[in-house]
């Protein structure tokens, strides 16, 4: 049976997180980890770049930030202000290598650097997997299922047309054969 780790990872795959981090090496191996786990991941190196992102993502497909406290430009609590602001519903977990925490920080998640991916997938997962999210996926899944019927029917579509002109190669042979007969 696996563990409550796993069956997070599991919960979790095939969602999208804004990474907002400006260490890009730091950003990048998040990146992988995550993707191993089937959880796209989009990167922003700051703030100001990560408001951008959420301004252009009209159908809401981001299902949650991971931001870092301390950036230059527009910070991790100055973000998360703008988030809390601009898209209510859009869970956020902050980053941080600073003990104590900076003043100023809004009451969400915290994961401290360096940090474990289960921990973060055991901080992200209840924070996405809400009703919003569960009828996406199923909308996902609902469409995958129609474009698989749409693509059995192409082919059975394309089985019979095969069959017909089978047939008709068949009949043409056998009336050839039987010219050739007489």
């Amino acid at each position: 049976m696996p563990d409550a780790g796993a069956r997070a990872t599991l919960e979790i795959s095939g969602t999208t997180l804004l990474v907002v981090d400006d260490d890009p090496s730091f950003r990048r191996a998040l990146r992988r980890l995550l993707e191993l786990e089937l959880i796209s991941v989009i990167e922003a190196n700051d703030g100001e770049c990560a408001v951008h992102v959420i301004e252009q993502d009209e159908p809401h497909l981001v299902d949650a930030v991971l931001t870092d406290v301390e950036m230059p430009a527009v910070s991790g609590p100055e973000l998360i202000a703008v988030l809390q602001q601009y898209r209510p519903a859009l869970p956020v977990v902050a980053m941080t290598g600073w003990d104590p925490l900076p003043p100023g920080l809004r009451r969400v998640p915290i994961l401290h650097k360096p940090f474990e991916l289960k921990e973060l997938i055991e901080t992200v997962g209840p924070l996405v997997l809400t009703p919003e999210v569960i009828r996406r996926q199923a909308r996902q899944m609902r469409a995958d299922a129609a474009e698989s019927r749409a693509l059995s029917e192409r082919q059975q579509q394309i089985a019979m047309e095969h069959r017909a002109k089978t047939g008709e190669l068949m009949k043409a042979f056998m009336q050839l054969r039987e010219r050739m007969r007489h």
